[in-house]
Protein backbone atom coordinates (compact mmCIF):
# COMPACT_ATOMS: atom_id res chain seq x y z
CA UNK A 1 0.00 0.00 0.00
CA UNK A 2 1.34 3.43 -0.96
CA UNK A 3 1.96 6.14 1.63
CA UNK A 4 -0.93 8.14 0.20
CA UNK A 5 -3.28 5.16 0.57
CA UNK A 6 -2.12 4.63 4.15
CA UNK A 7 -2.93 8.22 5.04
CA UNK A 8 -6.31 8.03 3.27
CA UNK A 9 -7.08 4.83 5.21
CA UNK A 10 -5.99 6.32 8.53
CA UNK A 11 -8.20 9.35 8.00
CA UNK A 12 -11.13 7.10 7.05
CA UNK A 13 -10.80 5.02 10.21
CA UNK A 14 -10.78 8.16 12.36
CA UNK A 15 -14.09 9.39 10.94
CA UNK A 16 -17.55 8.82 12.44
CA UNK A 17 -19.34 6.02 10.63
CA UNK A 18 -22.98 5.09 10.18
CA UNK A 19 -24.03 1.63 8.96
CA UNK A 20 -23.33 2.01 5.25
CA UNK A 21 -20.13 3.91 5.99
CA UNK A 22 -18.86 1.08 8.19
CA UNK A 23 -19.74 -1.29 5.35
CA UNK A 24 -17.96 0.64 2.60
CA UNK A 25 -14.94 1.05 4.89
CA UNK A 26 -14.91 -2.72 5.41
CA UNK A 27 -15.11 -3.29 1.64
CA UNK A 28 -12.12 -1.00 1.12
CA UNK A 29 -10.11 -2.80 3.81
CA UNK A 30 -11.05 -6.17 2.31
CA UNK A 31 -9.97 -5.16 -1.20
CA UNK A 32 -6.73 -3.73 0.18
CA UNK A 33 -5.95 -6.96 2.02
CA UNK A 34 -5.95 -5.27 5.45
CA UNK A 35 -7.18 -8.38 7.26
CA UNK A 36 -6.36 -7.37 10.85
CA UNK A 37 -8.16 -4.05 10.55
CA UNK A 38 -11.02 -5.70 8.69
CA UNK A 39 -11.51 -8.20 11.52
CA UNK A 40 -11.85 -5.35 14.02
CA UNK A 41 -14.34 -3.47 11.84
CA UNK A 42 -16.44 -6.60 11.29
CA UNK A 43 -16.50 -7.42 15.01
CA UNK A 44 -18.57 -4.30 15.72
CA UNK A 45 -20.84 -4.85 12.71
CA UNK A 46 -21.93 -8.17 14.18
CA UNK A 47 -22.00 -6.83 17.73
CA UNK A 48 -24.52 -4.20 16.65
CA UNK A 49 -26.77 -6.56 14.68
CA UNK A 50 -30.42 -5.85 15.47
CA UNK A 51 -33.03 -8.48 16.27
CA UNK A 52 -34.53 -8.21 12.78
CA UNK A 53 -31.17 -9.22 11.24
CA UNK A 54 -29.77 -5.90 10.05
CA UNK A 55 -26.03 -5.67 10.66
CA UNK A 56 -24.41 -2.60 12.21
CA UNK A 57 -27.67 -1.04 13.34
CA UNK A 58 -26.47 2.28 14.72
CA UNK A 59 -29.06 4.21 16.75
CA UNK A 60 -31.98 2.10 15.47
CA UNK A 61 -31.59 3.34 11.91
CA UNK A 62 -34.71 3.54 9.72
CA UNK A 63 -32.64 2.40 6.70
CA UNK A 64 -33.82 -0.86 5.15
CA UNK A 65 -31.03 -1.57 2.66
CA UNK A 66 -27.95 0.09 4.20
CA UNK A 67 -26.99 -3.07 6.08
CA UNK A 68 -26.37 -4.70 2.68
CA UNK A 69 -23.08 -2.77 2.64
CA UNK A 70 -21.96 -4.90 5.60
CA UNK A 71 -23.04 -8.34 4.38
CA UNK A 72 -20.19 -9.10 1.91
CA UNK A 73 -17.37 -8.41 4.37
CA UNK A 74 -19.07 -10.39 7.15
CA UNK A 75 -20.04 -13.30 4.87
CA UNK A 76 -16.68 -13.57 3.09
CA UNK A 77 -14.75 -13.32 6.35
CA UNK A 78 -16.99 -15.96 7.88
CA UNK A 79 -16.39 -18.29 4.95
CA UNK A 80 -12.65 -17.64 4.99
CA UNK A 81 -12.14 -18.09 8.73
CA UNK A 82 -14.84 -20.69 9.32
CA UNK A 83 -16.56 -18.44 11.85
CA UNK A 84 -20.07 -19.80 12.22
CA UNK A 85 -21.12 -16.67 14.07
CA UNK A 86 -20.21 -14.45 11.14
CA UNK A 87 -21.82 -16.74 8.56
CA UNK A 88 -25.03 -16.88 10.56
CA UNK A 89 -25.01 -13.11 11.06
CA UNK A 90 -24.79 -12.56 7.30
CA UNK A 91 -27.50 -15.14 6.64
CA UNK A 92 -29.83 -13.43 9.13
CA UNK A 93 -29.40 -10.13 7.29
CA UNK A 94 -30.09 -11.80 3.94
CA UNK A 95 -33.19 -13.41 5.43
CA UNK A 96 -34.39 -9.94 6.45
CA UNK A 97 -34.07 -8.79 2.84
CA UNK A 98 -35.88 -11.83 1.49
CA UNK A 99 -38.74 -12.01 3.98
CA UNK A 100 -39.25 -9.05 6.28
CA UNK A 101 -38.02 -5.87 4.61
CA UNK A 102 -40.63 -3.39 3.40
CA UNK A 103 -41.10 -3.57 -0.37
CA UNK A 104 -43.08 -2.43 -3.40
CA UNK A 105 -45.71 -4.54 -5.18
CA UNK A 106 -43.06 -5.93 -7.56
CA UNK A 107 -40.76 -6.84 -4.65
CA UNK A 108 -38.30 -3.95 -4.91
CA UNK A 109 -37.15 -3.01 -1.42
CA UNK A 110 -37.74 0.48 -0.09
CA UNK A 111 -34.68 2.31 1.13
CA UNK A 112 -36.18 3.62 4.38
CA UNK A 113 -38.73 2.10 6.74
CA UNK A 114 -42.26 3.55 6.74
CA UNK A 115 -41.70 5.16 3.33
CA UNK A 116 -42.11 4.02 -0.26
CA UNK A 117 -38.82 5.53 -1.38
CA UNK A 118 -36.42 3.75 -3.75
CA UNK A 119 -32.90 5.20 -3.86
CA UNK A 120 -29.98 4.73 -6.23
CA UNK A 121 -27.89 3.97 -3.12
CA UNK A 122 -29.65 0.59 -2.75
CA UNK A 123 -28.12 -0.63 -6.02
CA UNK A 124 -24.62 -0.40 -4.55
CA UNK A 125 -24.67 -3.48 -2.31
CA UNK A 126 -28.16 -5.00 -2.12
CA UNK A 127 -28.00 -6.96 -5.42
CA UNK A 128 -24.32 -7.78 -4.78
CA UNK A 129 -25.02 -9.15 -1.29
CA UNK A 130 -27.92 -11.24 -2.59
CA UNK A 131 -25.88 -12.63 -5.48
CA UNK A 132 -22.93 -13.35 -3.21
CA UNK A 133 -25.22 -15.45 -1.01
CA UNK A 134 -26.59 -17.37 -4.00
CA UNK A 135 -29.91 -15.54 -4.49
CA UNK A 136 -29.31 -14.60 -8.11
CA UNK A 137 -32.92 -14.21 -9.25
CA UNK A 138 -33.69 -11.92 -6.33
CA UNK A 139 -30.49 -9.95 -6.96
CA UNK A 140 -31.51 -9.34 -10.56
CA UNK A 141 -35.06 -8.39 -9.59
CA UNK A 142 -33.76 -5.82 -7.10
CA UNK A 143 -31.37 -4.28 -9.61
CA UNK A 144 -34.04 -4.18 -12.31
CA UNK A 145 -36.62 -2.67 -9.95
CA UNK A 146 -34.27 0.12 -8.93
CA UNK A 147 -32.93 0.93 -12.38
CA UNK A 148 -36.31 0.82 -14.12
CA UNK A 149 -37.71 3.46 -11.79
CA UNK A 150 -34.68 5.75 -11.77
CA UNK A 151 -33.61 5.71 -15.42
CA UNK A 152 -33.55 9.03 -17.30
CA UNK A 153 -33.92 7.92 -20.91
CA UNK A 154 -32.85 11.31 -22.25
CA UNK A 155 -29.35 11.18 -20.70
CA UNK A 156 -28.87 7.48 -19.99
CA UNK A 157 -28.14 8.44 -16.39
CA UNK A 158 -30.15 7.64 -13.26
CA UNK A 159 -32.08 9.93 -10.94
CA UNK A 160 -31.52 9.68 -7.21
CA UNK A 161 -34.82 9.00 -5.40
CA UNK A 162 -38.21 7.71 -6.56
CA UNK A 163 -41.37 7.63 -4.42
CA UNK A 164 -43.51 4.61 -5.26
CA UNK A 165 -46.46 6.03 -3.35
CA UNK A 166 -46.55 9.32 -5.23
CA UNK A 167 -45.40 7.63 -8.45
CA UNK A 168 -42.87 10.38 -8.97
CA UNK A 169 -39.38 11.55 -8.11
CA UNK A 170 -38.38 13.00 -4.77
CA UNK A 171 -34.96 13.86 -6.19
CA UNK A 172 -34.91 13.82 -9.97
CA UNK A 173 -31.33 15.01 -10.44
CA UNK A 174 -28.56 12.80 -11.86
CA UNK A 175 -26.40 12.84 -8.74
CA UNK A 176 -22.85 11.76 -9.50
CA UNK A 177 -22.49 9.55 -6.43
CA UNK A 178 -25.92 8.00 -7.01
CA UNK A 179 -24.87 6.97 -10.51
CA UNK A 180 -21.56 5.80 -9.05
CA UNK A 181 -23.41 3.57 -6.58
CA UNK A 182 -25.23 1.93 -9.47
CA UNK A 183 -22.06 1.58 -11.56
CA UNK A 184 -20.03 0.00 -8.76
CA UNK A 185 -22.99 -2.17 -7.75
CA UNK A 186 -23.40 -3.53 -11.26
CA UNK A 187 -19.71 -4.41 -11.51
CA UNK A 188 -19.54 -6.15 -8.14
CA UNK A 189 -22.71 -8.10 -8.84
CA UNK A 190 -21.41 -9.20 -12.24
CA UNK A 191 -18.15 -10.40 -10.69
CA UNK A 192 -19.97 -12.93 -8.48
CA UNK A 193 -22.73 -13.88 -10.91
CA UNK A 194 -23.91 -17.49 -11.34
CA UNK A 195 -23.24 -19.23 -14.66
CA UNK A 196 -26.80 -20.51 -15.01
CA UNK A 197 -28.31 -17.01 -15.24
CA UNK A 198 -26.80 -15.85 -18.52
CA UNK A 199 -29.80 -13.85 -19.77
CA UNK A 200 -29.80 -11.76 -16.61
CA UNK A 201 -26.02 -11.36 -16.79
CA UNK A 202 -26.25 -10.04 -20.36
CA UNK A 203 -28.84 -7.47 -19.29
CA UNK A 204 -26.70 -6.29 -16.39
CA UNK A 205 -23.69 -6.03 -18.68
CA UNK A 206 -25.74 -3.81 -21.00
CA UNK A 207 -26.71 -1.60 -18.06
CA UNK A 208 -23.08 -1.47 -16.87
CA UNK A 209 -21.45 -0.57 -20.19
CA UNK A 210 -24.14 1.97 -21.08
CA UNK A 211 -23.88 3.73 -17.72
CA UNK A 212 -20.09 3.87 -17.82
CA UNK A 213 -20.14 5.42 -21.30
CA UNK A 214 -22.87 7.89 -20.34
CA UNK A 215 -21.02 8.97 -17.20
CA UNK A 216 -17.80 9.43 -19.18
CA UNK A 217 -19.69 11.76 -21.55
CA UNK A 218 -19.95 14.16 -18.62
CA UNK A 219 -16.27 14.07 -17.67
CA UNK A 220 -15.03 17.66 -17.52
CA UNK A 221 -11.99 19.09 -19.31
CA UNK A 222 -10.24 18.86 -15.94
CA UNK A 223 -10.96 15.10 -15.81
CA UNK A 224 -13.51 15.50 -13.06
CA UNK A 225 -17.27 15.15 -12.62
CA UNK A 226 -19.84 17.64 -11.39
CA UNK A 227 -21.84 16.83 -8.27
CA UNK A 228 -24.91 16.72 -10.52
CA UNK A 229 -23.42 15.17 -13.61
CA UNK A 230 -25.35 17.14 -16.21
CA UNK A 231 -25.36 20.45 -14.31
CA UNK A 232 -22.03 22.23 -14.91
CA UNK A 233 -22.88 24.94 -12.38
CA UNK A 234 -22.48 22.39 -9.54
CA UNK A 235 -19.06 21.80 -7.99
CA UNK A 236 -16.56 19.24 -9.28
CA UNK A 237 -16.94 16.36 -6.85
CA UNK A 238 -14.30 13.85 -5.71
CA UNK A 239 -16.12 10.64 -4.80
CA UNK A 240 -17.82 10.14 -8.16
CA UNK A 241 -14.42 10.58 -9.82
CA UNK A 242 -12.90 7.94 -7.55
CA UNK A 243 -15.80 5.59 -8.28
CA UNK A 244 -15.39 5.88 -12.05
CA UNK A 245 -11.60 5.45 -11.96
CA UNK A 246 -11.96 2.49 -9.58
CA UNK A 247 -14.50 0.78 -11.83
CA UNK A 248 -12.33 1.23 -14.91
CA UNK A 249 -9.18 -0.13 -13.27
CA UNK A 250 -10.98 -3.06 -11.71
CA UNK A 251 -13.04 -3.87 -14.81
CA UNK A 252 -9.87 -3.91 -16.93
CA UNK A 253 -8.14 -6.14 -14.37
CA UNK A 254 -11.13 -8.51 -14.28
CA UNK A 255 -11.40 -8.64 -18.09
CA UNK A 256 -14.61 -6.64 -18.42
CA UNK A 257 -13.07 -3.64 -20.22
CA UNK A 258 -10.44 -3.04 -22.88
CA UNK A 259 -7.12 -1.59 -21.74
CA UNK A 260 -7.72 1.60 -23.74
CA UNK A 261 -9.94 2.81 -20.90
CA UNK A 262 -6.96 2.98 -18.55
CA UNK A 263 -5.94 6.35 -20.02
CA UNK A 264 -9.30 7.77 -18.99
CA UNK A 265 -8.90 6.46 -15.45
CA UNK A 266 -5.34 7.78 -15.24
CA UNK A 267 -6.47 11.32 -16.06
CA UNK A 268 -9.24 11.17 -13.47
CA UNK A 269 -6.87 9.75 -10.85
CA UNK A 270 -4.25 12.44 -11.44
CA UNK A 271 -6.81 15.22 -11.00
CA UNK A 272 -8.18 13.54 -7.89
CA UNK A 273 -4.72 13.45 -6.30
CA UNK A 274 -4.77 17.25 -6.20
CA UNK A 275 -7.66 17.06 -3.73
CA UNK A 276 -5.92 14.80 -1.20
CA UNK A 277 -4.50 16.72 1.76
CA UNK A 278 -1.24 15.93 3.55
CA UNK A 279 -3.35 14.44 6.38
CA UNK A 280 -5.01 11.97 4.02
CA UNK A 281 -8.40 13.69 3.88
CA UNK A 282 -9.89 13.79 0.38
CA UNK A 283 -11.50 17.20 -0.12
CA UNK A 284 -14.27 18.43 -2.42
CA UNK A 285 -16.33 15.31 -1.86
CA UNK A 286 -20.08 15.53 -1.49
CA UNK A 287 -19.60 16.00 2.23
CA UNK A 288 -21.21 14.23 5.15
CA UNK A 289 -23.52 14.42 6.93
CA UNK A 290 -25.86 16.12 4.43
CA UNK A 291 -23.99 15.21 1.19
CA UNK A 292 -25.17 18.38 -0.53
CA UNK A 293 -22.04 20.57 -0.46
CA UNK A 294 -18.25 20.18 -0.76
CA UNK A 295 -16.61 18.46 2.20
CA UNK A 296 -15.22 15.09 3.26
CA UNK A 297 -16.80 11.67 3.75
CA UNK A 298 -16.01 8.10 4.72
CA UNK A 299 -17.42 7.01 1.36
CA UNK A 300 -14.95 9.10 -0.59
CA UNK A 301 -12.00 7.95 1.51
CA UNK A 302 -13.01 4.33 0.89
CA UNK A 303 -13.42 4.79 -2.84
CA UNK A 304 -10.03 6.46 -3.16
CA UNK A 305 -8.53 3.48 -1.29
CA UNK A 306 -10.24 1.04 -3.66
CA UNK A 307 -9.21 3.09 -6.68
CA UNK A 308 -5.59 2.94 -5.58
CA UNK A 309 -5.71 -0.80 -4.97
CA UNK A 310 -7.32 -1.42 -8.37
CA UNK A 311 -4.70 0.82 -9.98
CA UNK A 312 -1.91 -1.21 -8.37
CA UNK A 313 -3.52 -4.46 -9.51
CA UNK A 314 -3.62 -3.26 -13.12
CA UNK A 315 -0.11 -1.82 -12.95
CA UNK A 316 1.54 -5.05 -11.81
CA UNK A 317 -0.60 -7.46 -13.87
Amino acid sequence: MSEVSKKVMQAMLCMTRQCWEQGIAAQALMEAGEEELLALVIHDMVLRQSSDGRLCNVENTPAVTDSAFCVPAVLMTGNKTGSQRYKEAAEENISFFLKDAERAADGTLFHMRHTREIWADSAAFLPYALALSGHFEEAFCQMKGILTRLCNEDTGLYCHIWDDGRRGYLREVSWGIGNGWILTGLLRTLLVWGREYQKEKQQMECWFYALLENMLRFETKNHGFHDILDQPDTFEESECAAMVAYVIYRAVFEGFLEEKYIMRADGIRETLYEKIGSDGLVHRASGSPSFDRPGTSVECQAHVMMMEQAYENVRIS
